[in-house]
């Protein structure tokens, strides 16, 4: 769930603070994942299923993402009117809150999967009043109201991948290649620079 965005001034101190506590984090869910939990209990059937299941879906919102972007530019650049860009902004919104339906609906029998899975499944909610909130944004050309949550959708996305990766090694399981993308980049679609 990445789109590119606009350069970002230099960070704050506050915002450099805030890259050192979402880094310690991440470094602490890597901890706790290979130290506090022991052997895994996972076996490599469950977590190649639950990949198995979550891939299509995590696939599907990538690429309506993508499509994102088109709909912002035609509504930056003054060929797509705010309704036109609110109409198509709310289809993509649609369409991920299905995806937001099946991530959260899938019920790993194994316990460490579901609770690797559940904070996960969250960010597609996060992500679905993100986009619904900038669909409403566009139709009435407010944008100032967009909710901030890509830090916390980032956290959890890496600590996710972080955590498939760790029981990936321990079960001698190879991942798919582009799950080292999850948590890199954008999370929303920027609308930086919209008029």
């Amino acid at each position: 769930m990445q789109a590119p965005t606009a350069a970002r001034p230099a960070a704050t101190v506050t915002e450099a603070g805030l890259v050192r506590k979402h880094t310690a984090l991440a470094a602490g869910v890597a901890a706790f994942v290979v130290t506090g939990c022991g052997p895994s209990a996972v076996s490599a059937s469950s977590l190649g299923s639950y990949v198995a299941a979550v891939e299509p879906i995590r696939l599907g919102v990538n690429h309506l993402l993508e499509n994102a972007d088109p709909v912002i530019a035609g509504y930056r650049d003054h060929h797509l009117s705010g309704e036109e860009a609110a109409t198509a902004m709310g289809g993509l919104e649609q369409r991920l809150a299905t995806y937001m339906v099946d991530i959260n609906g899938l019920q790993p029998s194994d316990a460490r999967l579901a609770g690797i899975n559940a904070p996960y499944a969250h960010t597609y909610i996060l992500e679905d009043a993100y986009l619904n909130a900038l669909a409403a944004g566009l139709s009435n050309g407010d944008l100032s109201g967009l909710p901030d949550t890509q830090s916390e959708q980032r956290d959890a996305i890496i600590a996710w991948r972080v955590q498939l990766e760790v029981l990936a090694q321990q079960l001698s399981l190879v991942l798919p290649g582009d799950l080292q993308q999850a948590g890199r980049g954008e999370i929303a679609p920027s609308v930086s620079g919209s008029s």
